[in-house]
């Protein structure tokens, strides 16, 4: 890590294993509010073996756990938790205060607050449903619940997940689906809002191993 290379805001700490590229930024605020204020500065920690490549942005009071991986124009808002042994990719978008487990490769957009379990696999976009579009922006009343993905899901590339819903474990998100109600465990999501038990799918899906 060359510390001319990087932009560093606040208190942050990053351990000196991790890898971190020029052009990222560690320790930002996100998003001035609407009465000229900022977000409180928080801690953001960087942990071991963690690798940071070009032009990131890691936020203010994020943590990523050790030996994860943040690939190149990858955006942490802030507040973001990240466990351990995470794959960040494809210049993914996640948001404040998500919080992701372990072992997981996110390479899509993941909406404020949501809750990603372990092993998961995540291409598509988590968003809000935004029933109330006129509302303050930074306003107590626009904060919707947020979608919450249980252990070993898989969402595909240009799914579309809307809060509020919940994923069970070893769901299969298909790509290119719309997703607006929640899906049970085993279960395949795939059209708009259509859902079949991995046994009783058609095709080879039914054997894969996140159903095991």
């Amino acid at each position: 890590m060359n510390q001319n290379d990087i932009i560093k805001i606040g208190d942050c700490q990053i351990s000196t294993s991790a890898t971190i590229h020029s052009g990222s930024v560690i320790g930002k605020k996100f998003r001035r509010f609407l009465d000229g204020e900022f977000e409180d500065e928080l801690k953001t920690i960087i942990s071991d073996n963690v690798f940071v490549g070009y032009h990131c942005i890691i936020g203010n009071g994020s943590e990523v756990g050790n030996d994860s991986i943040i690939d190149d124009k990858s955006v942490l808002e802030s507040r973001v938790k990240v466990g351990v042994k995470n794959l960040i990719i494809y210049s993914a978008q996640i948001c404040c205060d998500v919080i992701i487990g372990n072992n997981c490769v996110i390479g899509g957009f993941i909406g404020e607050r949501t809750k990603v379990g372990n092993d998961c696999r995540i291409f598509g976009s988590i968003v809000h449903s935004q029933h109330e579009p006129l509302n303050d922006w930074d306003g107590d009343d626009s904060i919707e619940e947020a979608p919450v993905i249980f252990d070993k899901v898989f969402i595909g590339f240009k799914a579309i997940i809307s809060a509020p819903v919940k994923i069970g474990p070893k769901a299969y998100v298909c790509a290119g689906s719309i997703v607006t109600h929640d899906v049970p465990e085993g279960y395949i999501a795939h059209g708009a809002n259509k859902l079949t038990h991995f046994r009783q799918w058609k095709g080879t899906l039914k054997d894969s191993n996140i159903f095991k």
